[in-house]
């Protein structure tokens, strides 16, 4: 187990999100909680908000497509037609919503973390971004070229975002799939500041 009940400092109904999520994406979650925490005491950024961000941001990843689509229309975080279109991801505005409708979260920042945390966005915030890197190095995750992001992410934050991007774009234009815009700006944005 990675945390006692009462380490955690959540106010959250941890039992509420064990059961949306499954044992599994349950674990999987508290392997980002981790690397989140880890990367945000570096960055000094509020941890409440971290943890809320970390524990919620997969909260409709065991919702099906068709109930996602419905979940997100006509709210502040609905997507656009192109990410409508990728099912995978579409659980992470389906998130922002339920944990404003369901957790009773109103902080933007944690919304915005849990919103963005597939595709990335250029405008979010670190703890977006803390939360985008968490959940790609995960301990869970295992595969060629994640230590050397690993590295490079806790020596530097922002050049560690970029192989994270990269990897992610390239990884979507060989299993020939589309690369949303939000991914491909955040991506030009980490370039232009590394320039």
């Amino acid at each position: 187990m990675l945390f006692k009940k009462e380490d955690l400092i959540s106010e959250l109904d941890l039992e509420k999100i064990k059961e949306k999520l499954g044992r599994v994406r349950y674990k999987h979650t508290l392997f980002v909680l981790k690397a989140a925490l880890k990367l945000s005491k570096k960055l000094s950024l509020d941890q409440r908000k971290i943890e809320a961000a970390a524990l919620l941001h997969d909260i409709a990843k065991n919702i099906e497509a068709e109930q996602l689509q419905e979940i997100v229309k006509k709210t502040k975080w609905q997507p656009d037609q192109l990410e409508l279109s990728i099912i995978p991801v579409l659980h992470a505005p389906a998130g922002a919503v339920i944990a404003e409708k369901e957790f009773g979260i109103t902080d933007i920042e944690v919304l915005e973390a849990i919103r963005y945390h597939t595709l990335g966005h250029p405008e979010m915030g670190k703890i977006a971004r803390v939360i985008y890197a968490a959940d790609f190095i995960s301990k869970d995750r295992d595969f060629e070229g994640l230590d050397e992001i690993r590295q490079k992410i806790e020596k530097d934050f922002e050049s560690g975002l970029y192989l994270i991007t990269t990897h992610v774009i390239k990884y979507q234009l060989e299993q020939n799939k589309i690369v949303h815009p939000y991914s491909n700006d955040f991506r030009n944005k980490l370039l232009k500041r590394s320039d």
